[in-house]
């Protein structure tokens, strides 16, 4: 089988992790702490012209914080009451344009150089975690597999990380176990049975790694010309990557068998989404298509264009002041949060919020729980973080979101900080594929 696609490629900078080093402490011990320093410079001193007399200079600020791109979302200040109303308006439109560029630059291939004639497996693999910011941890141990660490051939040019990682792979005779607990990708021994090398079986679209790996055809023998035939595709995706849901139209499928003659789907008009949870890295989508004449041994060749939701940079929100806190809003990017009270329950204080996203696409439906996967916590004042018992959904619409979260204090409220934590944008990507010559039952 010969799977051919289209590769995106870029360079990716990878951001520190959520729970890792902040940004404050990352300046006091980074080498490049002035250059940091003079960019948060420069970035203020443009903040400060978008409130110029001059309508010129006003638009001549904006457009040049847009130009220097994603890298200042760091350092580029919150809206605050202090600021105009103008300034406030431009800054957003900054801010959103800039988790728009952020999104898509994250939809996109992180890449491999690395060049050595014999390099031990563990040091390939940690060179590929490094440059690409996925995690990969080697668990044949774990799972009772003999563990060896042969030198690696390797010749990596900017090489989109899938590929690259899949000639490692196939070099040392093991492949990857993707639906494990565990964050990240989970190495183990392929199975003696494995038909090929995983190189040749898959098709990489940007950061996707796409698999057809089944084939299951069924008749019903009570009906004429009744029969379905169901292919199976792995989707894996690079793990630093967060993507809160895929979908499948059928109107994007096109099938060909190997007459020429195209392979109906089931239904043209469905679409199919994908559930995604957990920390895994993949999921399974099973294409149904209508069973053709028996006659035909194969599909010659399939096409569709995945629909993937990216979540932007993740803004924080902070508030204070908890009990004389009424609908205090605030916004950043293209999500506004309200906190809309707190009060006590029981022994127990409750904390009320809403998120609105500007514009959420279909990622605020009820069955994409997210949502509710993003940070919340109080912050005390020695900055320690204090985990909320439990919660509930106040309510749930197409771009918004209410919950109640319940936390149990030893400290009087105002000592505490409210802080959620929820991406600025989301951005959709489509990413096509093609699979050819497939062997059917």
């Amino acid at each position: 089988m010969l799977i051919q696609c289209i590769v995106l490629t870029t360079t990716l900078l990878i951001a520190p992790a959520e729970g890792g080093p902040t940004g404050e402490s990352l300046r006091k011990n980074h080498p490049c702490e002035e250059a940091n320093a003079m960019l948060r410079a420069e970035v203020l001193r443009l903040v400060r012209q978008l409130d110029a007399p001059q309508l010129a200079r006003r638009d001549a600020a904006e457009a040049e914080l847009m130009q220097r791109g994603p890298a200042i979302l760091d350092v580029l200040p919150t809206n605050t009451e202090r600021m105009s109303a103008e300034v406030q308006q431009r800054l957003d439109r900054v801010r959103q344009k800039l988790q728009r560029q952020a999104a898509d630059a994250a939809a996109r291939s992180s890449t491999i150089t690395l060049h050595e004639n014999a390099m031990p497996l563990s040091k390939v693999i940690g060179a590929l975690a490094k440059q690409s910011g996925n995690a990969i941890a080697d668990n044949r141990q774990a799972r009772g597999q003999p563990v060896s660490d042969p030198a690696i051939q390797v010749n990596f040019d900017k090489t989109p990380f899938w590929p690259a990682l899949d000639r490692v792979l196939d070099q040392a005779g093991l492949t990857l176990y993707l639906f494990a607990e565990q964050p990240g990708l989970s190495v183990v021994a392929a199975s003696a049975q494995a038909n090929g090398q995983r190189a040749a079986r898959a098709c990489y679209a940007g950061p996707l790694r796409i698999e057809p790996v089944e084939v299951l055809a069924r008749r019903d023998l009570r009906l004429k010309a009744a029969g379905l035939l169901t292919l199976g595709v792995e989707i894996a995706w690079e793990p630093r990557l967060r993507i809160i849901g895929l979908t499948q139209r059928m109107a994007d499928v096109r099938a060909l068998d190997d007459h020429g003659r195209t392979l109906a789907a089931i239904d043209s008009q469905a679409v199919l989404e994908l559930p995604i949870s957990g920390n895994g890295s993949a999921v399974k989508l099973d294409l149904p298509l209508r069973l053709p004449p028996r006659g035909v041994q194969r599909i010659s060749s399939l096409r569709g264009t995945l629909a993937a939701m990216i979540p932007g940079k993740t803004e924080t929100f902070r508030f204070d002041k908890l009990s004389a806190a009424k609908n205090v809003e605030k916004r950043i990017a293209g999500v506004t949060v309200t906190l809309e009270e707190v009060a006590k329950s029981n022994n127990a204080w409750e904390v009320r919020m809403k998120a609105r996203f500007d514009d959420a696409g279909d990622a605020m439906a009820s069955h994409r729980n997210w949502v509710f996967t993003n940070p919340a916590f109080l912050e005390g004042p020695d900055g320690k973080p204090i985990a909320y018992d439990t919660f509930e959904t106040t309510a749930q619409e197409k771009n918004e979101v209410g919950i109640a979260y319940l936390f149990t204090l030893d400290k009087p409220l105002d000592q505490w900080t409210f802080v959620y934590k929820t991406p600025g944008t989301i951005v959709t990507s489509e990413f096509p594929y093609e699979f050819k010559d497939i062997a059917l039952p």
